[in-house]
């Protein structure tokens, strides 16, 4: 009863203090060494600049100005959450660069627009002097000009040239022409001439390079820096979305980013490790009612394993403070594996009951026989964990301590609070010793070592094909194939990706002063790997000097130029204009050389006289009317963009002080420092694109950081932690096994079933078509550590057989063996219920490796035995260093008065010879 009491009261403490203080980490970063400067300086740049990781919304509305409209209403229903929501961004208001917008033209294009006023200075001081339809059609037959109003136009006059583009004239005639059909939408025939915005098309907002996303940059508050809030503020984006979609039925859009990323895996991992949890329970009991053929005592080892579990959660909150994706699933894990041990203490005390032990006397025999191999299982299963601690991948490392002590504590569970549950609750009268050597025996095991050859035979042949599957069985490093298919974040990175030609993750790095931000911005455009720069050089324009005396050039021609009244439509004037026009256009074609050019020529001689003929078939009435609408069109279109042209041929420089407050925010740090965004060209997702990636970034930077350099070590030190976690297991199972089985014989032999099983594992991993992946990668080790009880069992038990006359493989222990094997396939198994594929993927991977292990340790190992019972001395094992086994038997032969009366209440004494 104090047993009892004092586990329960340790239970409740480990899960009132892990409730109150377990936390959860979702970032990869979180995961690696400290010490690592990509580390260091990542979790550096998160405090320093404050949105350098956002969430981000796409919008994929099927055009521009219904994505600005939804961003508009998304925004302002975003701003009712001020508590989540720090900042929300979508655009760069236009005016912010009212007055120097031709700084953020390149200086060749400064110059060709200088070079072309220059040229071309008539076509607009006659159209300002009088700005009417007819004198727009005369300019363009008078001056030869395009090239200044959309590109070249020859009209013949100069020596041919090759890239004619009558775009502007035809485009000025078919207005004209639409208008006399009806009322038509105008287009300005003045924008590529005097537009100075640099965000032409796009109106400031952030789209994709083809404007087909827009996107929504959102940085939750500070205060809310963990998964549970990154969690929430995510499912308050995808809510606010979901109720737009009435209004916005043609729209649609997605939250990704690495937030969202992370987010969205850890919930799939929670749920899966939730619903693995509970199937893992129910078909562990299923197993234990199967086995038992009661629910006494099964109910009592999963109370024991439950009560353990609290245990390890208070441990693991006290040592550790946290869950990662790699350690969320450790209970499954744990459940497969823990409640082995309370399979082999069960069995062998029902054994002792059949040779008539009582109650006390039979849980004291099993404790000191089976105690041995139930201690080297969970040493072996727990120190194959506890070796990945030695790995420098955080969760790796803190996986192979979470799973190690709960496995220990299993144990220990086991082997106090379950025998003590036992003496309470199993009040059955003493069992008579009725059991036989026959009895004990396995008939089924009897019959398959009898076919020594043919089993033989077939593991050869099952070893060989498996040898030859293993090159043969891929390693997939996409860590977005770990996630459920369908996952938002995914779908829309994927979506990203694809349109905008570039990740939305970036690796970054900084800069010390502007002339260092130029450099570097410099050669990371240079690199093969790398799409684009971003940093506050985007609104600092280069060679400001040259490009203000440039624009004064441009001011000496355009300033004096002044725009005059409105003048009525005069269609007689039009009509002149479009007849001069056309015979203009008669003489190009004769003067033309044959050829493309003088064919669009001729095009647009025929369109002309075909304006010309409807303008004269128009009643006058009509005509009129619609063309006055045009030309007043036309007239204030030119008047604003000419004076917008005016207000920025003198700006005053641009510096870091006049970056607008959205992108300052992201690129200026709160300590100085200038922030740099490397985005990819390659994809970052593919080993071979981020091995790139990250090379050729390292070239400019050795200190570059961010999420593709963060996940590219993950991934190295996730490799390397699995290598090294299958040395260091398999050198834990060999020590261990040398340990408890110092004859080398057996010794080899316990170690059989564990080779053979992880070599079938990879043959079956072949045939199920999975990959190795970042999320199942440490699975052999696993199955190394969970393997290693059965065949090391069933070796101390043929031992023990050997020594006390019994037959070399027992009932009890193959019974044991083959319900652990379902129980840990039961709780492994239970992982590919997860959604999670990176989970599902361990499962399976798992499963396969104990179906496997068991194989080998039933039916290939009891027939390597036998032929080892065979041509071995048949001395008693005793008289030979056999370990623990020897120490054990030589404690029972020394205390039998002791073991009888400690029993001697509840029934008689079975022959130690039995």
């Amino acid at each position: 009863m104090l047993t009892v009491v004092l586990s329960v009261v340790c239970a409740i403490g480990g899960v009132c203090y892990s409730f109150r203080n377990l936390s959860f980490i979702s970032s990869g970063r979180d995961l690696l060494p400290r010490d690592q400067a990509y580390v260091r300086l990542d979790a550096e740049y998160g405090r320093d600049f404050s949105e350098i990781k956002e969430i981000i919304i796409a919008v994929d509305a099927g055009s521009l100005p219904s994505a600005e409209a939804y961003a508009r209403r998304l925004v302002q229903e975003l701003r009712r959450y001020p508590d989540r929501f720090e900042r929300v961004r979508y655009r760069i208001d236009p005016r912010r660069f009212e007055g120097r917008a031709l700084l953020y033209l390149s200086t060749p294009k400064l110059s060709e627009i200088r070079d072309k006023v220059f040229d071309y200075q008539g076509f607009i001081t006659s159209f300002a002097a009088r700005p009417t339809l007819d004198q727009l059609v005369d300019n363009v037959r008078a001056q030869v000009v395009g090239a200044f109003v959309a590109s070249a136009l020859d009209l013949g006059l100069e020596a041919p040239k090759t890239d004619v583009d009558l775009g502007f004239v035809t485009d000025l005639l078919g207005q004209i022409s639409t208008r006399l059909d009806g009322a038509a939408p105008y287009q300005s025939p003045w924008a590529s001439l005097l537009s100075v915005d640099p965000h032409a098309g796009d109106d400031g907002y952030f789209v994709s390079d083809d404007k087909r996303l827009l996107f929504v940059m959102v940085d939750a508050a500070h205060q809310r820096r963990g998964f549970t809030e990154d969690r929430e503020v995510i499912d308050t984006l995808r809510g606010t979305i979901a109720g737009l979609r009435a209004e916005f039925p043609g729209v649609r859009a997605g939250v990704t980013g690495a937030p969202a990323l992370e987010n969205d895996e850890m919930v799939a991992a929670f749920k899966g490790s939730a619903r693995a949890t509970i199937l893992a329970s129910v078909l562990t009991l299923g197993v234990l009612l199967l086995a038992f053929r009661r629910i006494g005592s099964p109910m009592l080892m999963l109370m024991t394993l439950a009560i353990s579990l609290c245990w390890a959660m208070g441990i693991i909150t006290l040592v550790v403070g946290h869950l990662s994706i790699f350690s969320v699933m450790f209970i499954s894990i744990v459940i497969g594996i823990g409640i082995d041990y309370g399979i082999y203490f069960l069995f062998r005390d029902y054994e002792e009951r059949l040779l008539g032990h009582g109650r006390r006397q039979a849980l004291e025999v099993t404790g000191i026989r089976s105690g041995p191999g139930m201690l080297s299982g969970a040493l072996t299963a727990a120190g194959t964990f506890y070796v990945l601690m030695a790995t420098d991948f955080r969760g790796v490392s803190e996986l192979g301590f979470i799973a190690g002590t709960s496995i220990l504590l299993s144990w220990l569970s086991m082997m106090t609070l379950l025998p003590a549950l036992l003496m309470l609750a199993d009040r059955r009268p003493p069992i008579r010793a009725t059991a036989t050597s026959d009895r004990l025996q396995v008939p089924i095991i009897e019959r398959i070592a009898s076919y020594r050859k043919t089993v033989l035979v077939a593991a050869g042949g099952v070893t060989v094909l498996s040898v030859l599957a293993v090159p043969r069985v891929h390693f997939d490093y996409n860590l977005l194939h770990l996630q459920p298919a369908g996952t938002e974040s995914v779908v829309w990175e994927n979506r990203i990706l694809a349109t905008a030609g570039r990740s939305s993750f970036a690796a970054v790095a900084t800069a010390g002063s502007l002339p260092e931000l130029r450099r570097k911005a410099e050669a990371f455009g240079r690199l093969q790997s790398v799409s684009d720069v971003d940093s506050a050089l985007l609104l600092i324009p280069e060679d400001q000097a040259a490009k203000r005396t440039i624009l004064r050039d441009i001011a000496s021609v355009v300033a004096p130029v002044r725009v005059a009244e409105p003048h009525p439509l005069d269609l007689d004037r039009l009509g002149v204009a479009l007849r001069a026009l056309e015979r203009r256009f008669g003489l190009a074609v004769e003067e033309a050389p044959v050829g493309h050019d003088r064919e669009e020529v001729a095009a647009v001689r025929d369109r002309t006289t075909a304006l010309i003929a409807k303008l004269e078939r128009t009643e006058r009435t009509v005509a009129e009317p619609a063309l006055a609408r045009l030309q007043d069109q036309t007239y204030r279109d030119f008047q604003r963009t000419f004076q917008r042209l005016k207000r920025n041929l003198s700006p005053p420089p641009v510096g870091l002080d006049d970056v607008p407050r959205e992108l300052r925010r992201k690129f200026v740090g709160s300590s100085g420092r200038l922030l740099l965004e490397i985005y990819p060209k390659v994809n970052i997702w593919d080993r071979k694109g981020a091995e790139t990636f990250v090379a050729d970034l390292r070239t400019v930077d050795p200190e570059v950081t961010g999420i593709p350099i963060i996940t590219f070590e993950a991934i190295r030190h996730m490799e390397k932690a699995y290598r090294e976690g299958i040395i260091y297991a398999s050198i834990v199972v060999a020590l261990i096994t040398a340990l408890f089985v110092a004859r080398r014989r057996e010794g080899v032999l316990a170690m059989l079933p564990l080779v053979l099983g992880t070599l079938w594992t990879v043959g079956l991993m072949y045939v199920f078509n999975l990959p190795f992946n970042l999320g199942n990668v440490f699975g052999l080790p696993l199955i190394i550590g969970a393997g290693a009880e059965f065949g090391l069992n069933v070796v101390l038990r043929y031992i023990e057989g050997r020594e006390n006359g019994g037959p070399l493989v027992a009932r009890s222990t193959v019974k044991a063996v083959f319900y652990n094997g379902l129980t840990t396939v039961s709780g492994f198994g239970s992982l590919m219920v997860a959604d999670h594929r990176g989970i599902f993927g361990l499962g399976l991977l798992l499963t396969l490796g104990m179906i496997a292990t068991v194989t080998a340790s039933l039916v290939v190992l009891p027939v390597m035995l036998g032929g080892a019972a065979r041509v071995t001395d048949r001395r008693p094992l005793s008289e030979r260093a056999i370990g623990l086994g020897a120490v054990r038997a030589s404690w029972l032969r020394q205390k039998p008065a002791d073991t009888r009366a400690a029993g001697s209440t509840e029934g008689p004494t079975a022959p130690e010879s039995a």
